[in-house]
């Protein structure tokens, strides 16, 4: 019965075996230039916005668009006719301002004047009066004439002070009136190109909260910069100094360079997709690339030449039996179980464990053969197996078994500057397994390290089922 049932599940697995068909690509010798893709707005490194101060009319226009500018040079006026009126305004002001201070002192001296004549008079009847000569209420008199007279020039001194912060409040209104004057010249703040224009002459342009922006300036249009927008997924890959191409469709058969200037770490978010602004700095001598232009930009990771290289579809591709083919079995998990030197009950409460789980692999070896869809089923034993070893063992235990295994199961082609894949090989007409480094990778290929496969070697893709007729 047992002999029936061996060729009758190797009768189904020849049959699936002649089914299927694998399809195959070599691995070559080339070059892998590996990239990350983004778009984004090319802009002037430094632009600087004119704006007005003042509220008023456009008399005057000095520049245009395209216009080389320099710093200080006039390139708009506003009309001046009410700033020039004020200013006269702060003028006259400052000048009865001065006027009354002049007053004031000239007060100031009259009552210190009369504030001796007081004191003269006061002491004169105070001497008088000591020889009986005059009243006490001409004494009196004296000196309350003599406190008026101190009061007075008290009084003059405070109105010199007041005309005093008078006079200052009135030159600092001049000097407003001045400011606001000279305001009405709008000037480039910077040398350079004015790449948009706001405002014509006889607009009227209103300062409240903010200034109306009537130029735009771009500092030096030979050193241009492009705010890319990079997907979070690929931001981690990315370094300063990194070495950019980009495109323009203005240009489409011309390749500009450039190269990472700065990786800004506020992000963006729209639609659910988080992005970074990488600003890539290049150069611009002969002004082809404008402001406000596309670019399409490639950021170069790296690049290899004459490598080994093994299409991605090979990497990506496993077979649906695959833990099977790949020869795994439950003797890995002995080993660890006897590394770990149980004893007592605990031992034999292990050796059970084990037992039932080599039951468990024949037979399931013995019913899927031929089956393509048993990795699910395989994978459910394997995690039955852990769960009862963790119940077994102590923490202790468990977390040394699970290291070892852990460790096996990378192997010894675990490499820190590598990653570790798996392709597939024709073997007497199934597929075999190989595990290997993989190192740069583009969209199409991967660099294959090591000297395990070599230039020529068939790889499997995919695979398809043949249709029968």
């Amino acid at each position: 019965m047992t002999l029936a049932a061996f060729f009758y599940y190797l009768a189904r697995t020849d049959s699936d075996s002649h089914n299927l068909r694998y399809q195959t690509q070599e691995i070559t010798i080339g070059t892998i230039e590996s990239t990350v893709n983004a778009s984004g707005t090319i802009t002037p490194v430094v632009t600087v916005e004119v704006g007005s101060e003042l509220s008023g009319v456009i008399s005057q226009l000095k520049a245009d668009f395209n216009s080389q500018v320099e710093k200080g040079q006039l390139i708009a006026k506003l009309d001046s006719r009410t700033i020039r009126a004020r200013l006269q305004q702060a003028e006259a002001d400052l000048a009865m301002a001065r006027a009354l201070l002049e007053q004031q002192r000239a007060g100031l001296k009259r009552a210190l004047a009369q504030l001796t004549f007081a004191k003269y008079q006061f002491d004169r009847q105070s001497e008088l009066f000591e020889r009986q000569l005059v009243s006490p209420s001409e004494v009196d008199n004296k000196r309350a004439m003599l406190r008026m007279a101190e009061a007075d020039a008290e009084l003059s001194r405070a109105q010199i002070k007041a005309s005093e912060a008078q006079l200052l409040q009135r030159q600092a209104q001049l000097e407003q009136a001045e400011l606001n004057l000279e305001r009405t010249e709008i000037r480039s703040p910077v040398s350079g190109i004015v790449i948009n224009r706001q405002v014509d002459i006889g607009q009227t342009v209103a300062a409240s909260l903010s200034a109306p922006l009537l130029f735009e300036i771009a500092q030096d249009l030979a050193q241009m910069q492009i705010e890319a927008d990079v997907d979070e997924a690929d931001i981690g890959k990315l370094r300063r100094g990194q070495y950019v191409r980009f495109q323009v469709d203005a240009y489409p058969a011309r390749e500009f360079e450039g190269q990472i200037s700065q990786i800004r770490k506020a992000s963006t978010t729209v639609s659910n997709v988080v992005t970074y602004k990488v600003i890539i700095s290049a150069e611009n001598a002969d002004q082809s690339l404008m402001p406000g232009m596309t670019a399409n930009v490639d950021i170069i990771l790296g690049k290899k030449e004459k490598v080994l290289r093994v299409p991605n579809t090979a990497l990506r591709f496993r077979p649906a039996n695959a833990s099977l083919l790949s020869g795994r079995s439950a003797l890995p998990f002995k080993e660890f179980v006897l590394a770990l030197d149980l004893r007592g009950q605990q031992k034999q409460n292990v050796d059970l464990i084990l037992k039932e789980f080599d039951d468990e692999m024949k037979a399931f070896k013995e019913k899927s053969i031929g089956d393509w869809r048993s990795e699910k089923r395989l994978e459910q034993i394997r995690q039955k197996l852990t769960n009862q070893l963790k119940l077994t063992l102590s923490q202790e235990q468990f977390e040394q078994f699970s290291s070892k295994r852990n460790h096996a199961s990378r192997g010894n082609l675990a490499n820190m500057n590598h990653s570790l894949g798996e392709v597939w090989i024709l073997k007497d007409g199934s597929p075999h397994r190989i595990l290997v480094n993989t190192g740069l990778s583009n969209n199409e290929y991967t660099e294959l390290i090591g000297d395990k496969l070599s230039a020529g070697t068939s790889v499997i893709v995919r695979v398809s089922r043949r249709q029968h007729k």
